[in-house]
Protein backbone atom coordinates (compact mmCIF):
# COMPACT_ATOMS: atom_id res chain seq x y z
CA UNK A 1 0.00 0.00 0.00
CA UNK A 2 2.74 2.66 -0.86
CA UNK A 3 0.76 4.50 -3.16
CA UNK A 4 -0.30 6.98 -2.22
CA UNK A 5 -4.00 7.31 -3.55
CA UNK A 6 -4.88 4.36 -1.46
CA UNK A 7 -3.44 5.94 1.79
CA UNK A 8 -5.45 8.75 1.05
CA UNK A 9 -8.14 6.51 0.25
CA UNK A 10 -7.72 4.46 3.25
CA UNK A 11 -7.24 7.36 5.75
CA UNK A 12 -10.27 9.16 4.36
CA UNK A 13 -12.19 5.82 4.70
CA UNK A 14 -11.02 5.49 8.45
CA UNK A 15 -12.63 9.12 9.24
CA UNK A 16 -15.69 8.34 7.93
CA UNK A 17 -16.52 5.56 9.18
CA UNK A 18 -15.23 7.07 12.45
CA UNK A 19 -17.66 9.89 11.95
CA UNK A 20 -21.11 7.24 10.76
CA UNK A 21 -20.00 5.39 13.67
CA UNK A 22 -20.13 8.63 16.09
CA UNK A 23 -23.38 9.54 14.47
CA UNK A 24 -24.77 6.30 15.31
CA UNK A 25 -24.07 6.62 18.82
CA UNK A 26 -25.42 10.63 18.63
CA UNK A 27 -28.61 8.90 17.75
CA UNK A 28 -28.49 6.44 19.96
CA UNK A 29 -27.93 8.99 22.85
CA UNK A 30 -30.25 11.36 21.41
CA UNK A 31 -33.21 8.87 20.89
CA UNK A 32 -33.03 8.79 17.37
CA UNK A 33 -36.74 8.09 16.23
CA UNK A 34 -36.50 5.11 13.94
CA UNK A 35 -33.83 3.98 16.68
CA UNK A 36 -36.60 4.57 19.38
CA UNK A 37 -39.51 3.31 17.55
CA UNK A 38 -37.27 -0.38 16.49
CA UNK A 39 -36.04 -0.22 20.44
CA UNK A 40 -39.06 0.41 22.04
CA UNK A 41 -42.08 1.82 20.85
CA UNK A 42 -43.80 -0.14 18.11
CA UNK A 43 -45.16 -3.85 19.34
CA UNK A 44 -45.50 -5.22 16.03
CA UNK A 45 -42.58 -6.70 15.29
CA UNK A 46 -42.96 -6.31 12.03
CA UNK A 47 -43.05 -2.46 12.03
CA UNK A 48 -40.05 -2.96 14.46
CA UNK A 49 -37.54 -4.11 11.59
CA UNK A 50 -38.96 -1.70 9.16
CA UNK A 51 -37.80 0.90 11.29
CA UNK A 52 -34.56 -0.89 12.42
CA UNK A 53 -33.88 -1.38 8.39
CA UNK A 54 -35.22 2.50 7.75
CA UNK A 55 -32.05 3.51 9.71
CA UNK A 56 -29.74 1.01 9.05
CA UNK A 57 -29.73 1.75 5.48
CA UNK A 58 -29.58 5.44 5.93
CA UNK A 59 -26.80 4.79 8.07
CA UNK A 60 -25.02 2.79 5.26
CA UNK A 61 -25.75 5.70 2.68
CA UNK A 62 -23.97 8.50 4.96
CA UNK A 63 -20.98 7.10 4.65
CA UNK A 64 -21.21 6.85 0.77
CA UNK A 65 -22.15 10.59 0.58
CA UNK A 66 -19.91 11.60 2.76
CA UNK A 67 -17.26 9.85 0.46
CA UNK A 68 -18.70 11.59 -2.59
CA UNK A 69 -19.22 14.88 -0.60
CA UNK A 70 -15.28 14.43 -0.02
CA UNK A 71 -14.76 14.50 -3.96
CA UNK A 72 -17.44 17.14 -4.48
CA UNK A 73 -15.45 19.66 -2.28
CA UNK A 74 -11.94 18.19 -3.34
CA UNK A 75 -9.59 19.86 -5.12
CA UNK A 76 -8.01 16.64 -6.37
CA UNK A 77 -7.20 16.07 -10.67
CA UNK A 78 -10.41 13.98 -11.82
CA UNK A 79 -8.08 11.22 -12.86
CA UNK A 80 -6.55 11.10 -9.59
CA UNK A 81 -10.12 11.46 -8.08
CA UNK A 82 -11.54 8.42 -10.26
CA UNK A 83 -8.72 5.91 -9.20
CA UNK A 84 -9.53 6.81 -5.53
CA UNK A 85 -13.17 6.43 -5.98
CA UNK A 86 -12.70 3.00 -7.48
CA UNK A 87 -10.50 2.19 -4.04
CA UNK A 88 -13.33 3.48 -1.76
CA UNK A 89 -15.90 1.59 -3.46
CA UNK A 90 -14.13 -1.36 -3.79
CA UNK A 91 -14.07 -0.97 0.47
CA UNK A 92 -17.34 0.09 0.45
CA UNK A 93 -18.54 -2.63 -1.26
CA UNK A 94 -17.23 -5.02 1.07
CA UNK A 95 -18.52 -2.74 3.92
CA UNK A 96 -21.92 -3.08 2.74
CA UNK A 97 -21.99 -6.72 2.42
CA UNK A 98 -21.06 -7.06 5.77
CA UNK A 99 -23.95 -6.15 6.86
CA UNK A 100 -25.72 -8.54 4.55
CA UNK A 101 -26.54 -6.29 2.07
CA UNK A 102 -25.77 -6.73 -1.50
CA UNK A 103 -23.01 -4.58 -2.68
CA UNK A 104 -24.88 -3.83 -6.20
CA UNK A 105 -27.98 -2.51 -4.47
CA UNK A 106 -26.30 0.09 -2.07
CA UNK A 107 -27.22 2.48 -5.08
CA UNK A 108 -30.97 2.04 -4.92
CA UNK A 109 -30.88 2.73 -0.71
CA UNK A 110 -32.69 5.88 -1.38
CA UNK A 111 -35.35 4.50 -3.04
CA UNK A 112 -35.55 1.74 -0.28
CA UNK A 113 -35.51 4.05 2.69
CA UNK A 114 -37.92 5.85 0.78
CA UNK A 115 -40.59 2.50 0.40
CA UNK A 116 -39.83 1.41 3.96
CA UNK A 117 -41.06 4.94 4.64
CA UNK A 118 -43.92 4.77 2.96
CA UNK A 119 -44.82 1.36 4.88
CA UNK A 120 -44.35 2.92 7.67
CA UNK A 121 -46.83 5.67 6.94
CA UNK A 122 -49.01 3.08 5.49
CA UNK A 123 -49.34 1.03 9.23
CA UNK A 124 -49.38 4.34 10.83
CA UNK A 125 -52.14 5.06 8.94
CA UNK A 126 -54.07 1.73 9.55
CA UNK A 127 -53.23 2.06 13.39
CA UNK A 128 -54.74 5.46 13.31
CA UNK A 129 -57.61 4.42 11.18
CA UNK A 130 -58.40 1.11 13.75
CA UNK A 131 -58.08 3.39 17.14
CA UNK A 132 -60.44 5.54 15.41
CA UNK A 133 -62.93 2.64 14.18
CA UNK A 134 -62.16 0.57 17.99
CA UNK A 135 -63.24 3.96 19.49
CA UNK A 136 -66.24 4.75 17.42
CA UNK A 137 -67.32 0.83 18.34
CA UNK A 138 -66.64 1.35 21.81
CA UNK A 139 -69.28 5.24 21.86
CA UNK A 140 -71.61 3.05 20.17
CA UNK A 141 -71.54 0.59 22.37
CA UNK A 142 -71.52 2.78 25.35
CA UNK A 143 -74.85 4.77 23.72
CA UNK A 144 -76.64 0.94 23.10
CA UNK A 145 -76.01 0.09 26.46
CA UNK A 146 -77.43 3.87 27.81
CA UNK A 147 -80.41 3.28 25.38
CA UNK A 148 -80.79 -0.34 26.65
CA UNK A 149 -80.60 0.72 30.12
CA UNK A 150 -83.24 3.85 29.77
CA UNK A 151 -85.71 1.60 27.52
CA UNK A 152 -85.46 -1.03 30.66
CA UNK A 153 -86.93 1.24 33.12
CA UNK A 154 -89.28 2.08 31.18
Amino acid sequence: MNDNREIFALVNFIEITRECRRQLVEDVLSGNPDLFRFLYEDKNKNVQLLYKKRYELKWLEAHWLKCKALFDDSEIPLATRREILKIFLKWYQKFVEAWGYESSRAFFFNAEIESLGVLIDTNQKWTAQLAQLEMSFLRETKLLDKEIEEAKRL
